[in-house]
């Protein structure tokens, strides 16, 4: 379960992901330099395709346990998200995943359009398919929102077919939503949500309310700041997003009966510089401080070289903060103080690589003197249901165990 968010303005586009998996599951913030590639072949997640001549630098937030990546930007200034979306007839055998696809596109594509080409060619040549579940099966077809600086494109996809639309501004979540209004077709025109759309999964998924929540911000977001808010957007009826789950809100909450938890952020502002990336590396976005990151820069906790482990680490650590406020009731000085901080960084954003290397060092360094005055264990209790609170007992007692927390 996931929410996308893009926008094209006069001289710049704004692009924005919560990534909705299993809270267990962390999700790692890599930086994937420029390579000539020597190997004839790369192994995705499942299957091994050929390996392009070269690829692009990535920044990639990335499920630990896969090789492909939830939300990702190059160097070339093309960020993607992806969502689940659940369709008509049984899914694909093990073949590359949704996530698989975006980052492969993201490796190869200098533009919104060829990143979409990109995904098409190989969904058309490998196909989609696998469990894509951390802890449990989970099996679904992919769409994804694709922009750079001048281009905004809706990509959905029922198997080998697919549709795509160009918008100036658009919120997917995981629904098929282009009918007969769409650019181009593979598979044959049709209305391609009404005839793919299982209606049942795409019902329970929470998806309409997150999108209608996503879909109202986007006349208002012309910056960060307000592309932050719309992010950290819980349900009119959440009252507590501590004490109660709930699969309808942009800032998904686990510990209702059905759903998952938003366990990364990312926002990209894209101008044909070196994107400027805003990312939490951690989960819940309603609680997380957006950090500011220049693409490029040395990476240092919530960015990481590959593999190397250190944004996992990041990841676990703070999860364990998260895993202290269920159940309370967080202080109105808490979110006033975290805006405040926010501005601060955003203030202070420029090109310059040295000054913006310091700005994140500042930004973590803030951050954990944030979460320090915060005790989650001096905030006062809130009331929750039983079955609330024995759901995250459960995912607890799996979380706190050795293997969890060595962070794979």
């Amino acid at each position: 379960m996931c929410d996308t968010i893009g926008i094209l303005l006069d001289s710049y586009a704004l692009f924005g992901k919560n990534s909705d998996r299993s809270p267990n599951e962390p999700q790692a913030t890599e930086f994937h330099p420029a390579r000539v590639c020597k190997e004839g072949s790369v192994a995705a997640t499942y299957i091994t395709i050929p390996q392009a001549r070269e690829t692009l630098a990535v920044l990639l937030s990335r499920p630990t346990w896969m090789w492909g990546a939830e939300i990702g930007v190059n160097e070339a200034g093309v960020a993607i998200g992806n969502e689940a979306v659940f369709t008509k007839g049984g899914y694909g055998k093990p073949a590359l995943t949704g996530m698989d696809l975006l980052r492969l596109a993201l490796e190869r594509a200098q533009s919104a359009e060829q990143a979409a080409n990109v995904i098409i060619e190989l969904l058309e040549t490998y196909g989609q398919g696998g469990n894509c579940g951390f802890d449990h099966k989970f099996y679904y077809d992919n769409s994804y929102l694709i922009l750079d600086a001048a281009k905004l494109l809706v990509l959905e996809t029922c198997r080998n077919s697919w549709v795509i639309k160009s918008c100036p501004r658009a919120s997917i979540s995981n629904r098929l939503s282009i009918g007969t209004d769409g650019d181009r077709y593979g598979g044959g025109i049709c209305d391609f949500a009404k005839t793919y759309s299982d209606p049942l999964f795409t019902f329970f998924s929470g998806s309409e309310r997150r999108q209608g929540q996503s879909g109202c911000a986007l006349p208002s977001v012309r910056d960060e700041a307000a592309l932050t808010q719309a992010l950290r957007t819980h349900d009119t009826n959440v009252h507590n997003p501590f004490a109660q789950g709930s699969v309808s809100s942009c800032c998904m909450h686990f510990g209702a009966a059905v759903g998952d938890h938003t366990t990364a952020s990312m926002i990209a502002r894209l101008d044909g510089n070196a994107p400027l990336v805003y990312l939490t590396g951690s989960s819940l976005p309603c609680v997380s401080l957006y950090k500011p990151y220049l693409f490029g820069n040395p990476t240092r906790p919530p960015v990481s070289n590959a593999g190397d482990g250190a944004s996992a680490a990041y990841w676990n650590t703070a999860e364990q903060y998260r895993r202290a406020l269920i159940g309370r009731t967080i202080p109105p000085e808490f979110y006033a103080e975290r805006d405040a901080l926010e501005a601060s960084w955003r203030k202070d954003v420029s090109a310059d690589a040295a000054s913006m290397d310091a700005l994140l060092r500042r930004a973590v360094s803030e951050e954990a003197a944030f979460y320090a005055k915060y005790d989650p264990a001096k905030m006062e209790r809130a009331s929750a249901r039983r079955s609330y609170l024995a759901r995250w007992n459960k995912k607890n007692a799996a979380f706190f165990s050795p293997r969890q927390t060595s962070g794979n």
